[in-house]
C-alpha cells in the first residue's frame, strides 16, 4: 500500500513515516503543496495524509484538487487546526477523515487501516452502472441467485467476495485485498489471496467470474 504524507514539519513527518513503514506500508513524504502535486501526478496512491498548514499554499486548496482533479484517493487530514469550522470545511472539500494534532500514533494507524479497508473513494461510471447476477446475505454468508439458489461460503470466502463485489469490473490489488479482508499485513510472498480466489472460482463459476490481471490483482466481472 502506497501512502503519501504531506507535512512540512520534519519531526512529525519522520515520526509518522517511520511508524507506518514499520507496519509494512510504503511511505513517501512531501514538504509542501508543490512537491505533493508533483508526486500526486505519478498516481498509484492508496491514501494521502495531509497537513493543512503548508508553507507554500493553503492545504484546503490542495485537498480540493486531490478530491476533484486527481484519481480518486482517500485523504486523511492531520492538522493542528482544531476548530469545528475547519473540520467541516475539510470534510466538505472531500476529506475522508480528520485527526487533530497532537495525536496518538495508535489512533492514526487505526484510522489509516479503516480508510484503506473502504477501498477506492469512488467508483467509475461503468462500475456503478453494472449489475451483479447475485445478491449477498451477510447474516448467513451466502450468495443468493435471482432464482433463489443459495450457495454458502466460509466467513473469509464471503468477505473476499463481498469486497470484490463492492467494486465490480475494477482491478483490485492483492495488497488492497489483504488489507481489507485479512486486516493485517502478510508476507508479500504469501499466496493466501490466490488460494481463496481459487476456492471461490471452484464454488461459484460460471455464475461469478473473477479475472486474474497479470501484475495488477483481480477483477470481478459483472454487467
Amino acid at each position: 500500500m502506497r501512502l503519501l504524507i504531506v507535512e512540512d514539519e520534519p519531526l512529525i513527518a519522520r515520526f509518522v513515516s517511520r511508524g507506518l513503514r514499520a507496519e509494512g506500508y510504503t511511505v513517501v513524504t512531501a514538504g509542501g503543496a508543490q512537491q505533493a502535486s508533483e508526486k500526486l501526478v505519478q498516481g498509484g496512491w492508496d491514501l494521502v495524509i495531509l497537513d493543512l498548514l503548508l508553507p507554500d499554499r493553503d492545504g484546503l486548496e490542495l485537498l480540493s484538487e486531490i478530491c476533484t482533479d486527481a484519481p480518486p484517493v482517500p485523504v486523511l487530514v492531520l492538522s493542528a487546526r482544531r476548530g469545528v469550522e475547519t473540520k467541516v470545511a475539510a470534510l466538505d472539500a472531500g476529506a475522508s477523515d480528520y485527526l487533530s494534532k497532537p495525536f496518538a500514533f495508535d489512533e492514526l494507524l487505526a484510522r489509516v487501516r479503516a480508510l484503506l479497508r473502504r477501498g477506492p473513494v469512488s467508483r467509475t461510471e461503468d462500475a456503478a452502472e453494472c449489475e451483479l447476477a447475485f445478491a449477498l446475505d451477510a447474516q448467513t454468508h451466502a450468495l443468493v441467485t435471482d432464482d433463489g439458489m443459495r450457495l454458502t461460503l466460509s466467513e473469509r470466502e464471503y468477505a473476499l467476495l463481498e469486497y470484490l463485489a463492492s467494486t465490480p469490473n475494477q482491478i483490485v490489488s492483492r495488497e488492497r485485498i489483504l488489507n481489507a479482508v485479512w486486516q493485517y499485513q502478510f508476507d508479500p510472498r504469501s499466496n493466501v489471496v490466490d488460494v481463496y480466489v481459487g476456492r471461490l472460482r471452484r464454488k461459484l463459476e460460471p455464475l461469478v467470474r473473477i479475472e486474474t490481471v497479470r501484475g495488477g490483482g483481480y477483477r470481478l466481472l459483472a454487467g
